[in-house]
């Protein structure tokens, strides 16, 4: 038995669990893990919600997906992988078979499954087991707490790659949660000139301040698009990164993009928007477009070389470290808006 962070019950709450080791099947590898991070994923088992109770593999469970740690043994089928490599998890797993798999869009394959979302054992654990093509093999140089953010650092390469962002692009981030900020530093590193963040949370807008990349709005003190529209003299920005998947920040997306400019959508909103597309889309010209998780395996690539090179500052949103134990008090600060990326070191 190890002790593990997940439930064994539908009800809001975490739970510091007993559970037996994960089971090795023959195309997976056990991976001792040295460091997980909370996603905003996890809260909605916190609360219990409607996803959690969408994506429900059975209890007790595991939580957790975010993480690095080394192999220790492998399945009988794996090929790629050796016990002592230092791995980090992408989180979609394939069924490499449907035809996104193999038209090489892996990451939005039609019967997806996610890793510690559903699948009974997460990364919240000393040890944790998961297919082969979803263990991806990073340097040894990268260290531990870096490698446990290498998959929120793949959403935000992915965004920041699909808004083809040109050096002297006026750059709006929505949201300001470690995607958020990641964003913003690659915007800047893509060679924009002038990057806005915007976020309702003091706490997550000192983040990005921290950053230090560009200015900070609290959009629930000031008005983003105003504030966008006097520093472009009325044209708007050229780009705007949407991570917020808060549905007001979706129509201020709308009205502080340029005409022709490029919005990009990451954040999940809870509700559908509506969108005047005839105004927006149409009389605008306004380039929408929505990413999901990371391109498999390329933007993992690009993700590895950033780390390796430190070409942005990946810590700048790492705030808090625990103990297994201490999972309720991790879980109240990121419910809370009271933490940026909370780290479990197993």
């Amino acid at each position: 038995m190890v002790k593990a962070i997940g439930k064994t019950k539908k009800t809001p709450g975490i739970e510091v669990i007993d559970i037996e080791e994960p089971a090795l099947g023959p195309e997976d590898v056990l991976v001792r893990v040295k460091a997980t991070a909370i996603c905003g994923t996890d809260l909605h088992y916190y609360h219990w919600d409607a996803y959690a109770e969408r994506h429900n593999p059975g209890l007790p469970r595991v939580l957790g997906h975010e993480f690095c740690g080394d192999v220790i043994k492998i399945g009988e089928n794996v090929k790629t992988l050796h016990p002592g490599d230092r791995v980090s998890g992408e989180t979609h797993i394939p069924c490499k078979s449907c035809i996104f798999c193999r038209t090489g869009k892996m990451h939005i394959c039609k019967d997806m499954k996610i890793f510690g979302v559903d699948t009974i054992y997460g990364s919240f654990a000393p040890y944790t087991a998961l297919p082969e093509v979803t263990a991806v093999k990073i340097p040894d140089e990268i260290p531990y707490e870096v490698g446990a953010v290498l998959e929120p650092l793949g959403v935000a390469v992915h965004a920041v790659s699909e808004a083809q962002i040109r050096p002297g692009d006026f750059v709006v981030v929505m949201g300001c949660g470690p995607i958020g900020v990641y964003a913003q530093q690659l915007a800047k590193l893509a060679g924009a000139s002038k990057i806005i963040s915007t976020d309702v949370k003091d706490y997550r807008l000192n983040l990005s301040r921290k950053a230090g990349v560009g200015e900070a709005i609290n959009v629930l003190r000031s008005d983003p698009v105003a504030r966008v529209m006097e520093l472009t003299n009325g044209v708007g920005a050229d780009v705007v990164i949407e991570v917020s998947g808060a549905n007001s920040a979706i129509k201020q997306a709308l009205d502080s993009v340029k005409r022709t400019g490029r919005i990009v959508l990451v954040g999940t909103a809870h509700k559908p928007t509506e969108v005047d597309t005839t105004n927006y889309l149409i009389y605008k010209e306004i380039k929408m477009s929505g990413i999901t998780g990371r391109l498999m395996f390329d933007t993992w690539y690009q993700s590895i070389k950033i780390a390796v090179n430190k070409l942005i500052d990946l810590g700048v949103v790492t705030t808090h470290r625990f103990e297994l134990d201490d999972a309720e008090e991790a879980f109240s600060l990121i419910d809370k808006g009271e933490g940026g990326k909370v780290v479990f070191l197993p």
